[in-house]
């Protein structure tokens, strides 16, 4: 990367131009820049932190949510429970793959091959693989990870070795990473498949983006730095860009032709253009914000801010989808370690220096999942049944706005009823939550009621819910307005239902029960209903 001024970056010239430094920006970058004859600029707001401890240590990872120095700190506006929802994204150079929990993981082969089937050339699952396995540098199973958890699934075809993300299962593992695979096995859902070849259902070991050195590999430390002193990339960073410039003189029937960007640097503004493309690459949330602003999207949304309207599609900023997840946090049996341990502030500087000097430990772990498909969440709560899945709405199932929603919500119930298509995830963390506090990242995950806990989280796959992310006033500094609508759907709230009741199966099952006190049924207090689970 040449280091360059915002004035210097402005007046050179382009080939293409990227809005946005994160995950996308960056491998874009990194990929164009291949080609010594194209110029490639990119524009970000934050700032490159891979030298940063907090980036590079992956138990770090949620001490930089909700600070704004590493986190854009979104939040959705109140849901129909009147709760705020905060939404972590990365604000520095590499986005959210520098602040993520680390887990390496794929859609399922027919959620590629579906967004083929929606009118997408070019999307199945048979033409992506091999992008993801250009990505990937896959770091073949440790003897230390062959010897306590079994990584007997993986299928090397599915892997890339020699790709800039290097990824491994992780070094350490806490006895309660040790008993979920067994857990899952006893309730006859261990894993079978790969699920880097988008066919694994079942609970296993998952694998975590570190790099040999155990630790954090990610955007802002492959895709750049492994492009960093290519003279034909520039990359500038603490600016934020306002604005999309288009061509003017446009006719009625001609195509916008978007020619350069508007970016605010230390309280000044730039124009820089592009000769061939412009990229917009600035996430979920402000992609649609920054389109907005530039004039296209829903007239009615532009003119209530007063911004000129180009080009006016309604579809932007619409079909927001997310994955709503519950916890359930349980007391943890006598004598099990949990991350209330780190209360102890001498037992966080051993871990600390345990991972400095050995690179192993708590700060070098992290959590398996496991994908369940509908049909296996009922077998959880009906053992020895063969439980009929309930009957297949035709009516209803679609809350969108025109055909290509409608055909979505169809594709969607597909997958709700095939046995071997995952409709929830599940994962934990070794210790309890604040589930009234999904506002405050910072105290969510972590709670203050004495005595050691565990808590399952539960994921919603595939909802059927849909939003939107719009602007909520003209200027780009202030935050777009993301509506999420959770649990809108009647369907969506049916499946979270069963996946909380299937997560109590789950944690009174040994061996993972008899780290539970009462063998599973004891919630954390405060936090849960306290009449416990039966």
């Amino acid at each position: 990367m040449v280091l360059i001024t915002a004035a210097a970056f402005a007046a050179s010239t382009f080939d293409y131009l990227i809005a946005g430094g994160g995950t996308a920006g960056l491998t874009l970058a990194a990929r164009l820049s291949e080609n010594p004859n194209i110029n490639v600029g990119v524009i970000e707001a934050g700032v490159d932190r891979s030298n940063d401890p907090k980036v590079l240590t992956p138990g770090l990872a949620t001490s930089m949510w909700g600070d704004g120095e590493y986190d854009w700190g979104f939040e959705t506006v109140g849901q129909t429970n009147g709760r705020v929802v905060a939404h972590p994204r990365g604000k520095v150079l590499g986005g959210s793959s520098a602040i993520n929990l680390n887990l390496w993981t794929h859609a399922s082969q027919r959620d590629i091959d579906d967004w083929g089937a929606l009118g997408n050339k070019g999307w199945s699952w048979a033409e992506l693989l091999p992008y993801y396995k250009k990505s990937e540098n896959f770091l073949t199973a440790s003897e230390v990870s062959a010897q306590q958890e079994d990584v007997s699934f993986v299928n090397p075809s599915c892997h890339g070795e020699s790709g800039p993300v290097q990824n491994k299962f992780p070094p350490f593992y806490s006895d309660f990473y040790n008993d979920w695979s067994p857990t899952f096995k006893n309730l006859n859902l261990g894993v079978r498949d790969d699920p880097k070849c988008g066919l694994g259902l079942g609970g296993a070991t998952t694998l975590v983006t570190f790099d040999e050195t155990n630790a954090r590999s990610y955007a802002g430390n492959t895709y750049y730095t492994q492009s960093a002193n290519r003279p034909n990339l520039k990359i500038l960073t603490n600016a934020l860009v306002s604005k999309i410039n288009f061509q003017p003189f446009r006719t009625a029937n001609a195509d916008l032709i978007a020619y350069g960007v508007d970016f605010t640097s230390e309280g000044k503004t730039y124009a820089v253009n592009a000769t061939k493309e412009v990229l917009i690459t600035a996430g979920t949330f402000q992609s649609p914000q920054l389109l907005e602003l530039s004039g296209i999207g829903s007239s009615a949304i532009l003119k209530k801010y007063g911004v000129p309207v180009l080009y006016d599609n309604p579809a932007v900023g619409e079909n927001l989808q997310d994955h709503v997840l519950v916890p359930l946090s349980f007391e943890a049996a006598p004598g099990e370690s949990t991350q209330e341990d780190f209360r102890n502030l001498t037992l966080v500087q051993q871990a600390l220096e345990l991972y400095a000097t050995q690179r192993t430990g708590p700060f070098a772990s992290s959590t398996p999942t496991a994908y369940l498909s509908y049909a296996q969440l009922l077998t959880l709560l009906l053992p020895g049944q063969r439980p009929p899945l309930p009957r297949r709405p035709t009516t209803h199932i679609s809350n969108g706005k025109n055909q290509a929603d409608d055909k979505q919500a169809q594709l969607t119930l597909d997958k709700l009823y095939r046995s071997d298509e995952a409709a929830a995830q599940m994962l934990f963390i070794p210790g309890g939550t604040t589930p009234s506090d999904v506002s405050n990242t910072s105290i969510f995950l972590q709670t203050d009621a004495p005595g050691h806990y565990f808590t399952l989280f539960g994921v919603l796959e595939h909802p059927f819910s849909r939003g939107s992310v719009h602007v909520s006033s003209p200027a780009i500094t202030d935050k777009p307005a993301v509506d999420p609508r959770y649990l809108s759907h009647p369907l969506d709230l049916i499946i979270m239902a069963t996946i909380a009741l299937a997560m109590q199966k789950v944690a009174q099952t040994a061996p993972l029960s008899a780290r539970l006190a009462g063998g599973g049924t004891v919630l954390q207090q405060p936090g849960f209903p306290k009449e416990g689970l039966g």
